[in-house]
């Protein structure tokens, strides 16, 4: 096969993370692949260094909505998938997804294209009313130019079902993102005291790191250490929360990470606060390790983690809280919680059933 797979931003997140991994499973397989993405970042880095693809730089595809740049970037990606002829066309992020689909109308006969569902532009908890309605209005437009939707969460399939986007007619189907499998000894299930608690996010409106400082600021200073991982506009911010909350001795940034294994290692509790989601690989990669999880409790969240199972969900910042100091004061409920994380990994979201799912839907379009 042939596989153009096409990404609105080379930033680093979950989406990117997916796509890199994609790409090197396709080539590891035999077939070719050309990857096109707007903008400079960690993931076009990454790319760079598998062997065998062709990459190739859209600086007119960006994230924003611009006429210009997007009906320039539509022109441009119709060419490039006419002189190309691939037998896949996989879009990933709401822009390239549009993009994309409106550069592939009219041929589809040969080249069949997909959608992977990050999270819809217009889910539950965007703060933006009119970016929603607008995305929503904009995805049932195209919704017909799609020969494949993957939602990467059953909460995805039903935000698109419930808001029209997807109908009957859609051919959608759900898999779970996946995370490699760590070595052996990296999954020791270890508890600290204070305990160790973890975030691995990039610092934006979307990730709320604000609600954990302010939920751990009402613990005793004493309980526990919090690291958090990943940089963005947000970050400095936060900083200075933290400093004015007179923090600074419990609570560390130590920046983006290309490998988050030892902050894994290392730490007993991973946390996700956050306003939406599709389904975070962050998670899938803390539950790998062995980690009991608390997490905001939107989009596919509740897929992964189960209360009182191998964590928490919440939805509040009282509410985290109180799970933090149950946590705190039931230690040794840490490890049982850890195990049952990686028991879920290990039956969902290990990587290769992952990256076997969505070729075996490639292998099934082009029947």
């Amino acid at each position: 096969m042939k596989i153009l797979y096409c990404i609105t931003s080379a930033s680093w997140g979950g989406a990117q993370l997916h796509v890199l991994e994609l790409c090197a499973d396709q080539l590891k397989r035999g077939n070719e692949v050309i990857f096109i993405v707007g903008n400079e970042g960690p993931l076009l880095d990454k790319v760079k260094k598998l062997k065998g693809l062709k990459i190739i730089f859209l600086p007119s595809l960006v994230r924003e909505i611009n006429p210009i740049n997007d009906m320039k970037a539509i022109i441009e990606l119709r060419k490039i998938i006419k002189k190309e002829s691939p037998d896949i066309v996989h879009l990933h992020s709401s822009k390239a997804g549009v993009v994309g689909r409106i550069a592939a109308i009219g041929l589809r006969k040969r080249v069949k294209v997909i959608f992977t569902v990050h999270g819809w532009a217009f889910t539950d908890g965007v703060s933006s009313t009119l970016k929603k309605h607008l995305y929503r209005k904009i995805e049932k437009s195209v919704a017909q130019f799609t020969d494949l939707f993957i939602c990467v969460s059953n909460y995805d399939a039903k935000i698109g079902k419930r808001d029209g986007v997807l109908n009957n007619k859609s051919n959608v189907v759900v898999i779970h993102n996946g995370s490699p499998l760590p070595q052996q000894n990296a999954v020791n299930y270890s508890i600290h005291s204070p305990i160790r608690l973890v975030m691995i996010a990039r610092f934006s409106h979307q990730k709320d790191q604000k609600t954990l400082i302010n939920a751990v600021a009402k613990l005793p200073k004493s309980d526990y250490r919090l690291t958090f991982v990943g940089d963005g506009e947000t970050l400095n911010n936060n900083k200075k929360i933290v400093s004015n909350l007179n923090l600074n001795k419990n609570i560390k940034f130590v920046g983006f990470k290309d490998d988050v294994s030892k902050e894994l290692i290392e730490n007993d509790v991973y946390i996700l606060s956050t306003h939406y989601e599709g389904l975070p690989i962050s998670i899938i990669e803390a539950m790998s390790y062995g980690l009991p999880i608390l997490a905001t409790d939107v989009g596919g969240n509740s897929e992964m983690v189960i209360n009182n199972i191998n964590g928490f969900l919440f939805s509040s910042e009282e509410q985290l809280v109180d799970k933090l100091n149950y946590i705190i004061k039931n230690k040794n409920l840490i490890k049982k919680w850890g195990q049952e994380s990686f028991n879920i990994f290990t039956r969902e979201y290990s990587l290769s059933n992952c990256l076997n799912k969505i070729n075996d839907a490639y292998l099934e379009l082009r029947k």
